[in-house]
């Protein structure tokens, strides 16, 4: 049965309720009284978060949020008003120049929030004047309590990344490259060239982490800096086209597997051609070929990542991409490639090589897919609206349960309810940051679920098994 509300019936095996903290509670509170008045820093490592300007002045006698957008747009119908700490902002010449693209736009008459201070390293509305201001009020104390615990977050540093430990990294995935050209110049036997596929695709697997972190701007909080590094890691490192990604991430992120009939939209990297793992998916699907496809997706989920998730997202990237970079860095990357593979003594052992490390490299497609899949799905209408987008994040995400010594091969994708909260924490401080949303989490009632990759595997199939016969029932 699959159900809208899925994530919150899980099991329990799969799922952790912590005890309420009262202490952690009133260290929340204090934290939030001095983030207020600290100024920006940094500390051994990249620059911090900035933190945004503190909220409006809201008269006492002010409109609600509803009253004073209604006033506004009775006089302004061409308006396009977005809600941000007590102010309608009009974005309507805004929305073609904003850096993180058109879902902005999705957001037009919602109060983004939450939204908005997750996504941000620093104050974008300085040059900006609010037309319209209104009373602030939550009807969810998810809304509150996650607000305190991002400004606890700030203030007790954990935004700051540490330049010791990304250099550490990023030595590691350097001695994964010269472990495969070892392996293929250094080496005769088929078996080391095999060998030489695993390093390889844990190397792009490692790229592929980096371009994620800096992409979001979780290395120097420099959008410009963060921008061409996650290029060179992304593109050049892995063959992937992280500009792209990056504007298709920044909607998941906003509007996580969510959906909207009206305007065709849906979260873009939770929606693939040949599955349906919802049904609130079902009527984007409508061609005779794809209702066959779902149908048995659950058994063609785990060849189709493995096999042609590598090949299917470099095409899909690049189809309609025209910027000269992205195609410089995408030659570089084949001409590296090219000249490590053909050191190998035959053809046959590049074929061989290079297909083998694609589809190990296929596992970090399947990595990035478990955390939401059996999860429940939204329409755009409610975000924001009838579900709080803190507990809309925690609600669409599962986090994987493995030991500190194997964070690496998840590269902070196993903290997935910490990174969907606040996307701008550096994944180095996910593992100590899941105590303390996991006490809110629990001081609110609400699941924060959790289990082993082999388990989110499992449940992931069973949910798309699940979907696949809900749709062969559908009418339409």
């Amino acid at each position: 049965m699959v159900s809208h509300r899925l994530g919150k019936h899980q099991s329990s095996e799969c799922s952790t309720r912590v005890a309420t903290n009262s202490t952690t509670t009133i260290e929340l509170r204090e934290a939030v009284q001095d983030a207020e008045t600290e100024e920006d820093s940094s500390r051994n490592g990249f620059s911090c978060i900035r933190r945004s300007n503190p909220a409006l002045k809201i008269p006492a006698d002010a409109l609600t949020r509803t009253e004073a957008y209604k006033a506004y747009m009775s006089s302004h119908p061409t308006a396009k008003l977005i809600g941000i700490n007590g102010g309608w902002y009009d974005i309507s010449k805004f929305i073609p120049h904003h850096p993180g693209g058109s879902v902005i736009a999705q957001f037009v008459g919602k109060d983004a929030t939450p939204v908005f201070k997750g996504l941000h390293t620093k104050d974008v509305l300085k040059h900006m004047r609010p037309v319209a201001t209104y009373r602030l009020s939550e009807d969810d104390p998810a809304a509150e309590a996650f607000a305190e615990l991002h400004q606890f977050f700030i203030k007790q540093g954990f935004f700051q990344t540490s330049a010791v430990w990304y250099a550490g990294k990023m030595a590691f995935a350097a001695s994964l490259l010269a472990l495969t050209l070892f392996l293929v110049v250094g080496c005769s036997s088929w078996y080391w060239h095999c060998l030489a596929s695993c390093s390889l695709a844990l190397f792009w697997q490692q790229c592929g982490f980096f371009m994620h972190d800096f992409m979001h701007s979780q290395g120097f909080h420099e959008r410009k800096i963060d921008n061409w590094i996650g290029l060179a890691c992304g593109t050049l490192g892995v063959g992937v086209n992280s500009f792209w990604w990056q504007e298709e991430h920044y909607v998941h992120h906003a509007l996580t597997n969510t959906v909207d009939y009206e305007n065709g939209f849906f979260d873009p990297q939770m929606k693939e051609e040949s599955w349906a793992q919802n049904k609130k998916l079902f009527p984007f699907f409508t061609m005779k070929l794809q209702h066959k496809l779902i149908k048995i997706q659950h058994w063609t989920f785990l060849p189709a990542c493995i096999i042609l998730g590598r090949t299917a997202i470099i095409i899909t990237a690049f189809k309609s991409e025209k910027r000269l970079i992205i195609w410089l860095a995408l030659i570089l990357h084949i001409i590296w490639v090219s000249v490590l593979l053909c050191q190998l003594p035959t053809w046959t052992q590049v074929f061989v090589t290079y297909s083998l490390a694609s589809m190990l490299e296929g596992i970090l497609h399947v990595q990035l897919l478990v955390s939401h899949y059996c999860k429940p799905f939204y329409e755009r209408k409610e975000v924001c609206e009838e579900t709080n987008w803190y507990r809309m994040q925690v609600e669409c995400n599962i986090n994987i349960k493995n030991p500190v010594w194997m964070d690496w091969f998840h590269g902070g994708l196993n903290f997935h309810i910490e990174h969907h909260l606040f996307p701008l924490m550096p994944r180095h401080r996910f593992r100590e940051a899941s105590k303390h949303v996991k006490a809110v989490c629990a001081r609110l009632g609400i699941e924060y679920d959790e289990c082993y990759w082999t388990t989110a595997l499992v449940r992931t199939l069973q949910q798309l098994k699940n979907a696949a016969v809900v749709f062969s029932l559908d009418p339409r």
